[in-house]
Order: structure tokens, then C-alpha cells, then sequence
């Protein structure tokens, strides 16, 4: 199946002239999501050939939302390395700024996002006086953006019943939401978000407490890196997420203790430790005695 003469002709006018094979090659190897104002690329086997293409430029802006690590990006002959570490992984290009993806093996995860040139500078001239211009650099992504995002895709896919106008809805809250994402949030703003993020992380942990949790599954939880999300859970909570995770299953074992008549053994499997051993090493080093005689002690009363 080809794109349809409209398709091609916004194609053309966001991400740049392109040939049949091209075209073709986009149809196989890219989802892609097209609207005049606002159109979405994710890769599904394999790199585009136009994106591989030495200093090739869009008459659109370009931002990528990377989900993985990368430095496989040279624009106007540098190297860009993206690390994720900080929680920017929104990368942004103005319109005919020449760069390209290298050529490589390995798969990438990204949502690559483009905006019609007048669109984005009008909605950008609502919050800044001056447009600037964008050469690759780094920006944390507005925290309503992925999901804004995902709307879009399933509003954009829909073969029947599809929505225009609330496409160009979508269209223009994804606009406002990188834009700000690439101008200053306030502290507060910020401080809010991160608390959300770290609610639904431990909301995570009590409902499934019993199984393995690792800091990786509860960032990847709330769609940010590691390390940006340990940094965020700490400075909300005082610890870390797995300091945190313990102190949960600790407190849910002493109540189950004092509350239920569970072995020691059931209630150590339900609270996420792998043996009645260690969690009693556990419980000793929290409470100073072991879980039986914590039981014992609270039963007599």
C-alpha cells in the first residue's frame, strides 16, 4: 500500500521532497502518522534511507523524542551524543538545518515529530519574543507530551470514524506542550509533575509488592531514564526507590504479622522476599527482634 496523493503532498512540505523509492521505503520501514499541521515517525524495521542522507534538511521542524541512548546523530558536522541521564530526550531542529542519522545495525527507539514552519512559530511567539533557532540541542519533554503524543497516534490510525478536527486539536496542544518544553518551566510547574510521577511509581510498588522490582521497571512506569527518575523519586521522597520499595514490604510484613494468621513463610513470599530466612534477616535489623516474637509480643497484648 502507497501513500495517498495527500499524504505525499504533506510529506513533502514537512519532511521534504521525496522520490517513489523513498517513499517506499518509508511505507516499510516507518509508522508514520501524517497531518498537514503535525505529522509522527517511528521506526519499525531498519533506518530510513532519507534520514541516512549526508546534510539532508526538513522545510519543517524536527524534534525527536528518544526512548534509548544515541549518538548516531551529526548535524552541521558534529557528533551528538544523547545520553538520557538528565531527562532530556527531546531533541529539536529548525527548519534546513543539515544533519543525518549514521548508518548502523542496531535498532532505535524514537518518535521522530514534525511541525509546519508557521504553525510552530505562532504558537512559539505566544511565549517568547525571539524564535530561536535549534541545532540539535537537548530538552526535558513536557511530562503531558507522551501521552498527547499517543492520542494523536491512535486518533491519526483509526481507519474509520477518524477525527479531523480534533487531529488538529491534538495537533496544536502537542505544539504548545514543546514549546514549552523547550522554553523554562516554572519550579513549581516542575515540582508538581514530579510528584504525580513518583505517586504512580509507588502506587506501582503496592500493587505488586510480591514480585521483582527494579528501578529500571519503575522509571520505564512513568517514561523516564533511571537516573533522571532516582533523582526525581529522592528529592520527593528522601530515599531511593528501592529504600522506599523496602520500607513498604517491611511495614506490610509487620502488619500482616499483627493482623493475619499467615506463616512466616506465606507472609515473606506476599511481601516480595525471595525466603523466610531473609526476611527475617530483614525484620531484625528494622525491629530489633525476629518475626516471631514481634507476633508473639503483640499477641499477649
Amino acid at each position: 500500500m502507497m501513500f495517498s496523493k495527500e499524504d505525499t503532498q504533506i510529506l513533502n512540505k514537512l519532511v521534504g521532497t521525496l522520490n517513489t523509492d523513498t517513499l517506499d521505503i518509508m511505507k516499510r520501514k516507518i509508522d508514520c502518522f501524517i497531518h498537514p499541521l503535525v505529522s509522527l515517525f517511528i521506526p519499525l524495521s531498519g533506518q530510513c534511507k532519507y534520514a541516512t542522507t549526508p546534510n539532508h534538511t526538513h522545510p519543517a521542524y524536527s524534534f525527536i523524542y528518544y526512548f534509548q541512548p544515541t549518538n548516531d546523530i551529526v548535524l552541521e558536522g558534529r557528533n551528538i551524543v544523547y545520553d538520557l541521564s538528565e531527562g532530556k530526550c527531546l531533541s529539536a531542529i529548525s527548519p534546513e538545518i543539515p544533519h543525518q542519522e549514521l548508518e548502523q545495525e542496531s535498532f532505535q527507539s524514537y518518535i521522530a515529530i514534525l511541525i509546519d514552519t508557521e504553525l510552530f512559530n505562532n504558537v512559539i511567539a505566544q511565549y517568547i519574543k525571539e524564535i530561536p533557532i535549534f541545532r540539535g540541542e537537548a530538552f526535558a519533554p513536557h511530562p503531558e507530551l507522551l501521552g498527547v503524543l499517543r492520542c494523536f497516534m491512535l486518533e491519526s490510525g483509526l481507519l474509520e470514524n477518524k477525527n479531523s478536527e480534533l487531529l488538529s486539536q491534538l495537533a496544536n496542544v502537542i505544539v504548545h506542550l514543546i514549546v514549552r518544553s523547550v522554553i523554562s518551566h516554572t519550579h513549581s510547574t516542575i515540582q508538581l509533575y514530579d510528584r504525580f510521577e513518583v505517586d504512580r511509581a509507588i502506587a506501582y510498588m503496592n500493587s505488586h509488592i510480591s514480585e521483582k522490582i527494579t528501578t529500571e521497571a519503575l522509571a520505564m512506569q512513568v517514561n523516564r531514564s533511571t537516573g533522571h527518575f532516582s533523582k526525581i523519586f529522592k528529592s520527593v521522597t528522601g530515599s531511593t526507590p528501592i529504600d522506599f520499595l523496602n520500607m513498604i514490604r517491611i511495614q506490610k510484613a509487620r502488619n500482616m504479622l499483627i493482623n493475619s494468621m499467615k506463616n512466616i513463610t506465606e507472609i515473606a513470599l506476599e511481601c516480595g522476599y525471595n525466603s523466610s530466612s531473609y526476611f527475617s534477616t530483614c525484620f531484625i535489623q528494622k525491629y530489633k527482634m525476629t518475626p516471631t516474637v514481634y507476633r508473639q509480643k503483640f499477641q499477649k497484648k
